[in-house]
């Protein structure tokens, strides 16, 4: 009797054991297809993410070939300035940057503001453009004569959160940096305000401050 007991308790335990498995079984198969669809949305979501990235490429590709289009239209020199920033001539030192036409300048002394006009030539012949780069801003005098554009100077001011310096920088007949020459220590800034962008340097002349605020145009989107 005890043995057909013990036999029955055995048989129960087995049939207990493989309904428990495979419900087991059911649930991790279950897991399994739940986690591929699952993986199946995260591809998904990425590939869309990734849509919506070359959207928003195209999307600034239209803004800056608009930006530079419109440049080009509003100023003659533009269209030749572009082109030699972009063949990386060696007064820009093998640096890379964004360059901006400076259109306005507004020189603070003691209390008396003089406006500036930088769209047209300057006295000496040249138009300004500002070369911001990762530790330092160049400001560029450039002249255009018959659709070419010639280096005449640049000014180069570290970036800093203080004063710091400010050099002229000459090259030599092969175009290699000869000399840095020291114009003093200024403050300077890159901000935008009312949608424009704006470069700002303040240096003391014979004791006092003299700022410098240069409109670079409106604020790019890109």
């Amino acid at each position: 009797m005890k043995i057909k007991i013990t036999y029955l308790i055995t048989i129960t335990s087995l049939i207990l054991f493989s309904c428990g498995s495979k419900e087991e079984e059911k649930g991790i198969k279950k897991e399994v297809t739940e986690a591929k669809k699952e993986g199946n949305y995260i591809s998904k979501k990425w590939k869309s993410t990734k849509e919506i990235f070359v959207e928003s490429d195209s999307i600034i590709s239209a803004r800056k070939a608009s930006y530079f289009a419109n440049q080009r239209k509003k100023y003659p020199e533009y269209f030749s300035v572009q082109k030699w920033f972009e063949s990386n001539p060696k007064q820009l030192l093998n640096l890379k940057g964004d360059y901006y036409k400076m259109l306005k300048g507004a020189v603070l002394d003691e209390g008396t503001i003089i406006h500036k006009d930088l769209t047209s030539k300057s006295e000496f012949g040249t138009y300004k453009y500002l070369f911001v780069t990762e530790k330092a801003y160049f400001i560029y005098d450039l002249s255009y004569e018959d659709n070419k554009i010639e280096y005449k100077s640049v000014r180069r001011i570290q970036k800093g959160f203080g004063k710091e310096p400010m050099h002229d920088l000459i090259f030599d007949k092969h175009l290699d940096l000869e000399k840095e020459v020291f114009q003093g220590e200024v403050k300077q800034d890159l901000f935008t305000k009312n949608g424009h962008l704006f470069f700002e340097y303040e240096k003391k002349v014979n004791g006092n401050s003299v700022t410098n605020t240069i409109d670079l145009g409106t604020e790019r989107k890109f």
